[in-house]
């Protein structure tokens, strides 16, 4: 990539970035939510084409007109948010669409033999004829990778490729990445986990204020460099709050049980969890992906059934069937894939207010009334760019999560639920996006914070949950809320 620039309207993406990857090359890429990394990733892709400066492909001139032309000359892009199709079968995800065929009709067996050689080549014990949408967030993210380098892939773009994994599935990946540099395929490798960078990348090249700042060997480098040239010295205080190994909450007032769970049991998922929640007060659900986390969190927000057990939300006991009576319950569910909670197509305005469209004029959608809602909310979040008119999915990951949280804003929900919110954003967007969480704690909502990651839950929680095959392993608090303990009882 030579002086590679990118405007949307009058804001600028990209500017003037030169990029370069060798063969048999892992090199990562790093900087803010905002940077520009996803920018330059959808023009090397082939997502945009209109675009300043020129790439070249092994020595050639190239400007991909689409995703599929970007495929043809062997550049694969797995995104952050998964883009497989749940109601088909893993086989049928690795396929896509060319499926093979014999007399005319599909050839399943066929099919379902060699995905599941591909799989097993990758050490993947992934059964191919399950549906995506059985698979947790985790395993469908090595499916979308498996299905992006049975494509053909040689230059391979992962954005945010662990932040679903657990450490031993982020550490199978790693040898595999090592497998794909002996073939002398490249690999772009997009991360806000530093030591996931540091560990797996020949060279790590950092954007800033969509400008490249410094291209660095690996063996040159260090983290806290790497924080540095991300988000300038004045967030050294932030990144060592995230980088602390014991809890950092002062101990607070909090009010009166809110939410009490007695022996909650869902089949093949998880059973006999009971715990209790209080007004003001967050609650850490810590647990690798396949605890049972994912499966209890949407059985409290209706959209699973539960076996056994009983909910009470502020003394009232909680029967219902779907997600439309839990919100009526008072009860926000913030899910870990970001999709799921925003229209990407739609305005950025459109996606504030969708949560309280009822609160506006009955039976007729008054847009000036969204409008002024959704600045004051980009306003006081800091959304950048501060454009309400803007599609949704034009922001970065951190001001998306800022979006998907300001629906709640106003909504004053009683039980909050958030699953992953910090997931695949950088330091500054999470320490922002924590401020969101500690102003709805602070009017008193109820929080239940899960996560994979133990830095989130020692930066906000009061207490934490452990997790383990589908049972509670430990609740932790004080002192005694360290990442040591996180991990040791997960």
């Amino acid at each position: 990539m030579h002086s590679v620039s990118k405007r949307y309207g009058g804001v600028i993406a990209l500017d003037n970035v030169d990029f370069d990857l060798r063969p048999g090359e892992v090199h990562g890429l790093i900087g803010e939510n905002g940077a520009g990394k996803s920018t330059m990733m959808k023009l090397l892709s082939g997502v945009y084409s209109d675009y300043g400066g020129e790439m070249q492909l092994n020595g050639q001139t190239v400007r991909f007109a689409s995703p599929a032309d970007a495929q043809r000359q062997g550049i694969g892009m797995v995104y952050q948010e998964l883009s497989t199709f749940q109601h088909l079968t893993v086989a049928e995800n690795i396929f896509g669409r060319n499926l093979p065929m014999r007399g005319g009709l599909v050839d399943w067996p066929r099919m379902n033999r060699v995905a599941q050689t591909h799989l097993r080549e990758l050490g993947l014990a992934i059964d191919v004829t399950t549906m995506m949408g059985h698979l947790p967030v985790g395993t469908q993210q090595l499916v979308e990778i498996a299905r992006v380098i049975f494509s053909g892939a040689r230059i391979i773009i992962l954005d945010e490729p662990t932040s679903a994994l657990s450490p031993p599935e982020t550490q199978r990946l790693f040898e595999f990445i090592a497998t794909l540099k002996a073939q002398g395929k490249s690999v772009i490798f997009i991360s806000h986990f530093l030591e996931d960078v540091l560990q797996i990348s020949d060279r790590i090249t950092v954007l800033k204020n969509s400008q490249k700042v410094a291209v660095l060997e690996r063996n040159q480098t260090d983290k806290h460099q790497l924080v540095e040239l991300m988000i300038g010295t004045e967030a050294k205080l932030l990144h060592q709050v995230y980088e602390e190994e014991t809890h950092l909450v002062e101990k607070r007032k909090v009010g009166e049980v809110a939410l009490v769970v007695e022996r909650l049991t869902k089949r093949g998922a998880f059973r006999d969890i009971s715990f209790d929640l209080r007004k003001g007060e967050v609650v850490g659900l810590f647990g690798f992906m396949g605890a049972g986390q994912i499966e209890l969190a949407r059985c409290l927000f209706g959209a699973e059934p539960f076996d056994a057990g009983a909910l009470t939300l502020e003394s009232q006991k909680l029967k219902f069937r779907n997600t439309t009576q839990a919100k009526k319950a008072g009860i926000a569910y913030v899910p870990e894939n970001r999709r799921h909670s925003l229209m990407l197509q739609q305005e950025i305005f459109k996606n504030v207010t969708l949560a309280h469209l009822g609160r506006l004029i009955p039976w007729l959608l008054n847009q000036r009334a969204e409008l002024a809602i959704a600045r004051t909310q980009m306003e006081h979040l800091a959304v950048r760019p501060p454009r309400p008119l803007l599609p949704v999915g034009a922001l970065s990951g951190g001001n998306q999560q800022k979006i998907v949280l300001a629906k709640w804003l106003t909504q004053q929900p009683r039980l909050l639920i958030l699953n992953e919110p910090t997931r695949g954003i950088d330091i500054g967007a999470k320490e922002e996006v924590m401020n969101i969480v500690k102003k709805l704690r602070d009017e008193g909502v109820a929080i239940l914070l899960i996560t994979t990651e133990p830095e989130t839950i020692l930066s906000i929680a009061d207490r934490a949950l452990v997790m383990s095959k589908g049972r509670l392993t430990a609740e932790i608090s004080g002192r005694e809320l360290t990442k040591e303990n996180l991990m040791k009882h997960a």
